[in-house]
């Protein structure tokens, strides 16, 4: 990650913003399926039958439970 944002040059608050929004993504990407899907809308509604939205989910969750772990290598 930290490869990642010295390529592209990231500042310390752009940093500091980043690892935050990881979780955030995912998560409306999760909600995003969901709401779709609900409304019958393709391919949401495909992929959400196929597990994604669950994917997002836990890849939400995983990702937030190691934001300050990210936090502190990005920062450091």
């Amino acid at each position: 990650m930290r490869l990642f944002a010295d390529a592209y040059g990231l500042e310390e608050a752009e940093r500091a913003e980043l690892v935050p929004m990881l979780a955030r993504r995912a998560l409306s990407m999760h909600y995003l399926l969901a709401r779709e899907a609900g409304r019958g809308t393709q391919p949401w509604a495909r992929l959400w039958a196929e597990g994604h939205g669950a994917v997002w989910r836990a890849d939400a969750e995983y990702t937030e439970r190691r934001e300050a772990e990210w936090a502190r290598v990005l920062l450091s």
